[in-house]
């Protein structure tokens, strides 16, 4: 497939400080690429650049062989933008939202209403066109955040932690909507802490690391299990956020522990301590519904860089 979105030897800066260092990156036309690393590795200054929010220091950014520095405008048509907070107005109906964001593109009359349609119906927004954003759920509101990158039809999607802050219901809508839009033909590069949704969904992940790219492939190639024991503990009814803490803090001496919805997944070096943890959450009273080992290679993972960099980095809930 065809090259959508290239990174040629970025570099970018805040003051004095390097936030990607030399990075290079290809995401071709019906390509998911997830971009992993730990906190302030670069990631959304990478989607920042990409997206025309900032001058990258150094280096060449070009969407469909657009070049952005030669043609920002030409550029900015083909690539839609997701923040991590979104850009959706709450006072705004879903509809409204679309139609700003529409005119903001030189749309307008009926093209425009044909588009805001088709859009909300795409990420299954339809029934909700006329509420207010503000009064929708957090995956409801960023399914809009989506209808509104994809209004203009652009070829190239970037979204910083779409996920971030969703229920795992919605989390698994929103990787759906991905998918599709990777069949559909776009080029999709998303960033995420979350490495089972780079087995779920992407085609390639790359791996920062202090702004530099430390690794980049195919997800079972570049992210390699550490070997620990891991358990997922699946409950009737999810944790009460009051008790989440003090679970914490009883299980921090055996194993690791994330609790996403009704789900708890427990980390442990050895199987001796992972035993000792999950007696600790029966002890919590907790109502344990099943047991379940990780599919493949879900858990906690080291990258390998292909000089051999280090980065390790734990599923983050």
């Amino acid at each position: 497939m065809p090259v959508a979105l290239s990174l040629q030897a970025v570099c970018a800066r805040y003051g004095a400080r390097v936030a990607v260092d030399g990075l290079t990156l290809d995401v071709a036309a019906g390509e998911v690429v997830g971009l992993l690393g730990p906190n302030g590795s670069g990631k959304s200054t990478t989607l920042a650049v990409a997206g025309g929010v900032l001058t990258p220091a150094a280096g060449t950014v070009a969407a469909c062989g657009i070049d952005r520095a030669a043609d920002p405008l030409g550029f900015a048509v083909k690539v839609g933008l997701v923040p991590q907070d979104g850009a959706t107005y709450d006072e705004l109906t879903a509809a409204q939202n679309l139609d700003f964001f529409g005119r903001l593109y030189g749309l307008g009359g009926r093209e425009l209403r044909r588009r805001t349609a088709r859009c909300l119906a795409r990420v299954g927004m339809s029934d909700r066109a006329r509420e207010r954003v503000g009064t929708l759920s957090g995956g409801m509101r960023q399914r809009v955040n989506l209808a509104a990158a994809l209004l203009h039809d652009p070829p190239v999607l970037l979204l910083d932690e779409p996920t971030a802050a969703l229920d795992p219901a919605s989390r698994d809508a929103f990787l759906a909507d991905l998918a599709r839009l990777r069949d559909d033909g776009h080029a999709v590069l998303f960033t995420t802490h979350h490495t089972d949704e780079a087995d779920l969904v992407c085609d390639r992940v790359a791996v920062l690391d202090a702004g530099r790219l430390v690794g980049c492939g195919k997800p079972g190639d570049v992210l390699r299990p550490r070997g620990r024991e891991v358990l997922y503990a699946h409950l009737r009814m999810p944790v009460p956020r009051f008790l989440e803490k003090g679970i914490r803090r009883a299980l921090a001496p055996y194993a690791d522990i994330e609790v996403t919805g009704n789900r708890l997944r427990l980390a442990a070096d050895t199987t001796e301590h992972l035993g000792r943890a999950l007696a600790r959450v029966l002890a919590e009273g907790l109502d344990v519904d099943r047991f379940a080992t990780p599919p493949g290679s879900v858990g906690p993972y080291l990258f390998r860089g292909r000089e051999g960099t280090r980065v390790d980095e734990g599923v983050k809930g």
